[in-house]
């Protein structure tokens, strides 16, 4: 296993060295822009890529005709909408699931109310993991 920051140059290389050149069978592109057409370069031909983010201002850039010539089958966003009724039900079963204690929150970082400002900062730029959390007094 490897951890492979996509913020270095090369790192789609590096993805092929970690693996021995095999290329991933799915990729979650939660980043799009040049960043998400690189991971899509990546795919192993008859995989799954999907592009569920745009922090990099766009979607991912790739080539819908190379996709299917690849047989590469392409999710986005908008394939996983909810339908009517669905957050509700959804919400009412992670409840339970939590108050079951059988689920819990991952939360990496913790700000204070008054530190709003810095927490914004801080997942603008990236520099948090799971989710971040505003503590009141």
């Amino acid at each position: 296993m490897a951890a492979i920051d996509y913020g270095d140059p090369g790192w789609s290389d590096a993805v092929l060295d970690a693996s021995g050149g095999r290329r991933p069978t799915v990729v979650l592109d939660g980043v799009g822009g040049t960043i998400g057409g690189e991971a899509f370069r990546l795919i192993a031909d008859g995989g799954r890529f999907s592009a569920h983010g745009t922090p990099s201002g766009s979607c991912a850039l790739f080539d819908n005709a190379e996709a299917e010539s690849r047989g590469v089958t392409i999710t986005t966003i908008a394939d996983l909408q909810y339908g009517e009724g669905d957050r509700s039900r959804l919400l009412a079963a992670i409840l339970a699931e939590i108050g079951a204690g059988r689920v819990a929150p991952l939360v990496g970082q913790t700000f204070s109310l008054a530190e709003a400002s810095k927490a914004h900062l801080a997942i603008e730029s990236r520099e948090t993991v799971a989710k971040t959390l505003l503590l009141s007094p």
